[in-house]
């Protein structure tokens, strides 16, 4: 009697855990063209990175701009560039930072986040983005989504919910 009863309550305890991990909240990032249709989109931890690199249309240097997901919002962490002539920061972002450093201007702070965050991509003559997301590989959005613009957001959901759509996708 006293397995029946462990195999019962043992049982009743991987089906609750299971619940519970279903419904446990996650904030997925998704990159999706004008269309809608999905670029990128994975749960991410509280502080994972982004980074966005571009080529400046007029300068022909490097322009980083590194953001975080916090809270649910994108937050513009640091941007990093080569020059200031024309087009880049020249002032300190209120509230924020700024300093040079093996070869890069940087300013970090400002304050500047989003729930959704409009980009657009340029083409292998103009921009030439790509984005680092951490821990994947980087996306040539100038080769896929040429003159696009795309929309990054960051919406919170069960972790069920993002494995059964996410698996139906990949099914298709």
């Amino acid at each position: 009697m006293s397995r029946k009863i462990l195999f019962l309550v043992s049982s009743l305890f991987l089906i609750f855990m299971g619940l519970a991990l279903a419904a446990w909240p996650v904030s997925v990032f998704s990159i999706r063209g004008e269309n809608g249709a999905e670029a990128f989109s994975t749960p991410v931890p509280e502080g994972w990175t982004l980074t966005s690199r571009i080529i400046h249309s007029l300068e022909r240097t490097p322009v980083e701009d590194e953001y975080r997901v916090v809270s649910g919002r994108i937050w513009q962490w640091e941007e990093r560039f080569r020059s200031n002539n024309a087009g880049l920061p020249t002032e300190i972002p209120a509230q924020g930072h700024f300093r040079s450093d093996s070869g890069w201007f940087i300013t970090s702070g400002g304050r500047n986040h989003w729930e959704t965050l409009h980009y657009r991509v340029g083409n292998s003559e103009l921009g030439r983005n790509v984005i680092f997301p951490g821990g994947f590989p980087p996306l040539k959005l100038f080769e896929d989504f040429p003159g696009e613009k795309m929309t990054f957001s960051v919406t919170e959901t069960p972790l069920g919910h993002f494995l059964w759509v996410s698996r139906r996708e990949k099914l298709r």
